[in-house]
C-alpha cells in the first residue's frame, strides 16, 4: 500500500516532474554528442517517471485543488511502481492526447472511422501501447548494456545509430510538458490552494519540446530567469 498525505504527494510528484524534464535535458546533450543509444534510454527513462507521476497525478487532482488534506492509497503505484513496462504504458497512452491538447482532432476522428466501436479501438490501443513499452525496456537496455548474443554477436550501445531518437525523444519532451502545462492551468483555473510554480521544469524542456521557437527566441528569453544558471545563483544567495 502507498498512501500519502496530498502535501506529501505533491513533493513526490515535483520530484518525479524534475527528474522526468532532467533526464529529457540529459538525453538531448547525449543526442548532441551522437550518443544515440544512451539518449534513447534516458528518454525512456524520462517517460517511466511520468508514468508514476500521472498515477500520482490522477490520485491527487482534486485534493491539490480544494486544499483536502486527508490521505490517500495510489494503488497503481503499489501495484506497478516496479514495472518498468507500466509505467512506460502510462505515458505511453497519456500522450495520445498530445495532438488533441494543442487543437489537432484528426487522429481522434480517424481512430473513430476506422476502429469499428470505440471498445474495439481502446482495446486495440491497449495493445499496441503494451508492445511499444516491450520494446522501450528493450531499447532502453540496448543503449546501456553490451551484451553478447547465443551466436556469439557482440552489440554495444555506441553502434546504435540515430533511427528516430530525436523525434522520439521531442515527443517525450513534449509529453512531459503537457503534464506541467495541464498542472499549471489547474492551479490558476480551479484551485483555491496557493500556486506551486514547475516554471523552472517548463522551462527546461523548451528548447527540446518546441526547438524551432527556441532557436528563434531572444537571447534575453533563452537567458532569463529560468535559466540553469540564474537558478544556481539564486540557490545561492538563499
Amino acid at each position: 500500500m502507498v498512501e500519502m498525505a496530498p502535501a506529501e504527494a505533491r513533493v513526490f510528484w515535483k520530484a518525479l516532474m524534475d527528474n522526468a524534464s532532467s533526464l529529457i535535458a540529459h538525453a538531448h546533450a547525449l543526442l548532441a554528442a551522437e550518443s544515440y543509444g544512451r539518449a534513447k534510454s534516458l528518454t525512456v527513462l524520462a517517460q517511466e517517471e511520468l508514468g508514476k507521476a500521472l498515477w500520482i497525478y490522477e490520485t491527487f487532482e482534486r485534493p491539490w485543488s480544494e486544499g483536502d488534506e486527508a490521505p490517500l492509497t495510489v494503488n497503481a503505484l503499489a501495484q506497478h511502481g516496479r514495472s518498468h513496462t507500466k509505467k512506460y504504458l502510462e505515458a505511453f497512452v497519456f500522450g495520445d492526447e498530445l495532438a488533441a491538447f494543442w487543437g489537432d482532432y484528426s487522429s481522434l476522428r480517424v481512430c473513430q472511422a476506422e476502429d469499428g466501436t470505440l471498445e474495439d479501438a481502446y482495446q486495440r490501443r491497449q495493445e499496441e501501447a503494451h508492445a511499444a513499452a516491450v520494446e522501450a525496456n528493450l531499447a532502453k537496455q540496448r543503449g546501456f548494456y553490451v551484451d553478447r548474443d547465443g551466436t556469439g554477436v557482440v552489440s554495444s550501445p555506441t553502434e546504435i545509430e540515430a533511427g528516430t531518437t530525436a523525434a522520439d525523444l521531442q515527443t517525450a519532451a513534449q509529453v512531459v510538458e503537457m503534464l506541467l502545462i495541464r498542472d499549471h492551468s489547474r492551479m490558476k483555473d480551479e484551485a483555491v490552494t496557493p500556486y506551486d510554480s514547475t516554471h523552472a521544469q517548463q522551462f527546461r524542456l523548451l528548447p527540446i519540446s518546441h526547438s524551432d521557437d527556441w532557436a528563434a527566441a531572444s537571447p534575453e528569453f533563452r537567458s532569463g530567469p529560468f535559466h540553469p544558471d540564474h537558478q544556481a545563483a539564486a540557490d545561492g544567495d538563499g
